[in-house]
């Protein structure tokens, strides 16, 4: 099958990250642009707020199903569609329509057809660990370093989103300001005589409608208990494993998630028992713990 990406259409794009996405749908606007947009969900907020008509097709069944927990996840669907959009779950792009060389839709894989204006894929970006591989240092998914972010060559450190570290049980990859930033701390430390492991509580936020927070990561997580008073717009959804509370993420809920990152990052920690009983509040919760 042709790549469907692989086209010549006026009015495709391919964007790799989300600043463009946003500088793209304002551009639009600006310009009087009042078609209907095919989008990635990391730009679609942002269209749909420009006044953009927007359908979103996703091979998953649900929103950012890799990155958040169910409820999370249906609270943003739920807004999104309010606002306008609509999803097309479980569907791939199979290939582009054109007419006179510019974009008109797109075919599924189940065989519908869309029609589109304008078409943005959303494709995410890849580590280039070519010139780490040819210096001979270990490559996985991205440039693997030790607990000290020390590459295979310990004279060599690597930070930011190419860097995988050690995390919980295995190695972890993130793209997020936060973790260069943290990152950067803990080399500057190293290289000034004072070496510590790194271990910063990672966190992530977003603006999609709703302002999402993440403390954590909830990677094999097996229980949720969701807390807060409106569990569409308000709430924070504690996300453990084998007991363990690690990840927090908050929606509309600020303080929540300050609490979480000082919660993570001690060794007290509320088991699902805990969060579930009636009154239950992370700021309460983390005043409770060694400052």
């Amino acid at each position: 099958m042709a790549d469907p990406i692989a086209s010549s259409l006026d009015c495709v794009v391919i964007a790799g990250a989300g600043h463009a996405g946003t500088q793209l749908a304002i551009c639009l606007r600006q310009e009087g642009y009042d078609g209907r947009l095919l989008i990635g969900l990391e730009f679609a907020a942002t269209a749909l707020s420009a006044g953009v008509s927007v359908d979103v097709i996703d091979v998953a069944d649900r929103p950012m199903a890799r990155a958040v927990s169910q409820p999370t996840s249906a609270a943003f669907e739920k807004s999104f569609v309010q606002a306008g959009a609509q999803f097309h779950f479980g569907s791939n792009v199979e290939r582009l329509m054109g007419e006179r060389g510019a974009v008109v839709g797109v075919q599924l894989n189940d065989g519908r057809s869309i029609q589109a204006d304008l078409v943005v894929y959303g494709i995410g970006v890849v580590p280039r660990t070519g010139l780490a591989a040819s210096a001979g240092l270990s490559v996985g998914g991205g440039i693997r370093v030790d607990e000290a972010l020390r590459t295979s060559d310990p004279a060599i450190y690597a930070i930011g989103d190419a860097a995988e570290f050690p995390f919980d049980e295995g190695h972890c990859r993130l793209e997020s300001v936060q973790n260069a930033t943290d990152q950067a701390r803990c080399v500057a430390a190293a290289l000034m005589g004072r070496p510590a492991p790194y271990s910063a509580v990672p966190w992530f936020w977003s603006n999609q409608l709703l302002r999402l927070q993440i403390a954590g990561l909830a990677r094999g997580c097996d229980q949720y208990v969701t807390i807060g008073p409106d569990l569409s717009q308000q709430f924070s959804v504690l996300c453990f494993r084998r007991d363990e509370l690690v990840a927090v993420e908050s929606v509309g809920r600020p303080a929540d998630h300050i609490a979480a990152r000082k919660i993570l990052a001690g060794t007290r920690r509320p088991t699902p028992l805990d969060a579930r009983r009636p009154g239950f509040e992370f700021k309460s919760w983390a005043a409770g713990m060694p400052a």
